[in-house]
């Protein structure tokens, strides 16, 4: 009587990018084959970049006109939470430190939170704009910035005042860590470097703002932002990101063409649901504030 055999496995679908290519036979030489990744021209990231830059320098006017700019688009949380000013969310995105020291005289090294916010978003926007596209772009990073924005405001104190592009360039960050760990295989050793570099800059800044929350300091770090942000622009590009699946080019014999096959026409139930997320911790903070 024979043994009755053990029910098979399933066996797991392999992801489209773990088909590694053979290694060449000995003494065959190895093909360069190039790789052709559907692309835009990184539009959104040159305007955010100017709208950021317009605002700076028409604080820069006079320190009565930054007085009330700051005043008008900052994020505070009494302003939001119990004014009802949600715009300040937003707002305060597109601002950043003043050019003005408290004596009304420039202070041009208060233009470093400005510069560091767009070398960022210049460096990682204009590759991850071309590949996401306008709109997946835009999405995480007005989202992922929102997400900065509120976390600052309920977990900041009413009191404070906070502006910088700082969590909305987190999101970005987030998006690039994902889409290489999307497409590790494809990306290898050099993937893995730059995943291991965001990963090493994160912890970095992270432990930059702890030091500034230390007594006596006289840094001003937004912790709540970079966190909000960073974690918005991971949950949103974990689903709505582009896959890449590999085929023989059509009309290119020995290339490669990249295909999407998370078309972002069937994610953007993820983004109302993300969306709505952030309308309800906005309405949660009201209660408590106004409670």
């Amino acid at each position: 009587m024979s043994e009755p055999q053990p029910p098979e496995q399933p066996t797991r679908r392999p992801h489209p990018l773990e088909n590694r290519p053979q290694p060449p036979a000995e003494g065959q030489q190895r093909q360069r084959i190039n790789l052709r990744l559907p692309a835009v021209a990184p539009y959104v990231t040159y305007a955010l970049i100017a709208i950021n830059v317009l605002m700076f320098l028409a604080r820069a006017f006079s320190p009565d006109v930054d007085q009330d700019i700051l005043l008008w688009g900052a994020n505070h949380g009494e302003s939001v939470l119990r004014e009802g000013e949600y715009y300040r969310l937003l707002t305060s995105m597109f601002l950043h430190a003043s050019i003005f020291d408290m004596f009304g005289s420039y202070a041009f090294p208060n233009a470093l939170h400005l510069i560091f916010n767009m070398y960022i978003l210049y460096g990682v926007g204009l590759s991850l704009e071309r590949v996401f596209g306008h709109l997946r772009f835009i999405i995480i990073y007005l989202l992922g910035g929102l997400a900065g924005s509120i976390l600052s405001t309920l977990f900041g104190g009413l009191d404070s005042f906070s502006v910088g592009a700082s969590g909305a360039v987190f999101a970005i960050l987030g998006a690039e860590f994902i889409f290489l760990y999307h497409h590790r295989v494809l990306m290898g050793a050099a993937g893995r470097a730059r995943r291991n570099s965001l990963i090493t800059f994160g912890l970095i800044n992270l432990l930059f703002g702890l030091a500034a929350n230390v007594p006596g300091s006289q840094l001003r770090v937004d912790n709540w932002a970079h966190v909000g942000g960073l974690a918005g622009g991971l949950i949103l590009a974990w689903f709505i990101s582009p896959i890449f699946n590999l085929r023989a080019h059509p009309d290119h014999p020995g290339e490669l063409l990249g295909e999407d096959t998370n078309p972002l026409s069937k994610r953007y139930w993820v983004v109302s649901v993300y969306a709505t997320v952030l309308v309800v911790l906005v309405f949660i903070g009201v209660l408590g504030a106004r409670g």
